[in-house]
């Protein structure tokens, strides 16, 4: 089916690393001490990049950030922070165009943005210190036909990418990345994940197996009516794949590196359904030959 599994274990974007966005965090008032805050009142925590919800009238001097306050409840991160909360449904939205300059003091050779709305093009470049740049490149993210076909393309229906995954940057530890986006007012991504890639296995076997794990509720009522509540859903994926004989320990190693760690899982490029943001459940490898052995695993994504 592909060349091989590509796995990123992205880094962990930190407020040091994080340069610049034009995205503001002024989600909600920042909190202050002497202010009385109503039940339901949000307000944001700056330097945690963390949104808070009062759960109390009369709601006054209770740092929300304390470990013992019952006042307050964790929503979830800022907008600004959104595509680094290890959530693929919370998206960091602005109308028009979003940017971040990320130094992440690190090799990064792998680029994946994330359940992406309204967007018409994706831009990242790599800038070192000297305000050279060393990699720019543009993917188009505007809407095409779902169907090949000249009647497909002027009256059928058109889908807009949802993922742009840019896997050949080149190693500059040092340098500076920039990531730009383009589009409608309902702009939006839910992940920004940088990191280095690994490959693995000859090639994934035909047969993967794809589908969601859905969290809505539906239930039927004592009228035997359909009671609906839409609610976030998790990709899943089964494949086999081929190793040769000195692959086995190195993705052993690798996957019980990870065993706790989401990751970028790329089966094939071809299918953004084959793109799973999250972690394996299980695995199998078989040392079938003497030089060649077979690995499945099963992958649960995040929602």
């Amino acid at each position: 089916m592909s060349d091989g599994l590509t796995v990123v274990k992205p880094l962990t974007v930190t407020p040091a690393m994080l340069v610049s966005s034009s995205v503001p965090e002024t989600d909600y008032p920042e909190w202050a001490a002497g202010t009385t805050y109503a039940n339901g009142a949000r307000v944001i925590l700056a330097a945690q990049h963390r949104v808070y919800q009062s759960m109390a009238d009369g709601n006054v001097g209770n740092n929300p950030a304390a470990t013992v306050s019952i006042k307050w409840v964790e929503v979830g991160a800022t907008n600004r922070w959104k595509p680094f909360d290890r959530s693929v449904s919370t998206k960091v939205q602005q109308s028009g165009s979003i940017s971040y300059r990320i130094r992440p003091g690190a090799t990064v050779t792998s680029v994946s943005l994330l359940n992406l709305t309204g967007s018409t093009s994706v831009r990242v470049r790599i800038v070192t210190p000297d305000d050279v740049t060393r990699y720019d490149q543009t993917v188009s993210t505007s809407r095409v036909p779902l169907e090949a076909g000249w009647w497909a393309w002027y009256f059928g229906v058109r889908h807009t990418p949802t993922q742009v995954l840019l896997q050949d940057l080149p190693s500059y530890p040092n340098g500076d990345i920039l990531i730009d986006l383009a589009g409608d007012a309902d702009l939006g991504v839910g992940v920004i994940a940088l990191g280095q890639l690994r490959r693995f296995a000859m090639g994934v076997q035909m047969g993967v197996r794809v589908g969601i794990q859905d969290y809505s509720r539906k239930e039927r009522n004592d009228f035997g009516d359909v009671v609906v509540v839409e609610r976030a859903f998790a990709k899943r994926a089964n494949f086999s794949m081929l190793l040769t004989s000195s692959e086995v320990d190195a993705l052993h190693l690798f996957l019980a590196d990870v065993r706790a760690t989401p990751c970028i899982w790329i089966i094939s490029k071809s299918y953004e359904s084959a793109v799973v943001y999250g972690f394996y459940k299980n695995f199998d490898i078989v040392i079938s030959y003497t030089n060649y052995s077979d690995c499945d695993i099963e992958l649960e994504g995040l929602t």
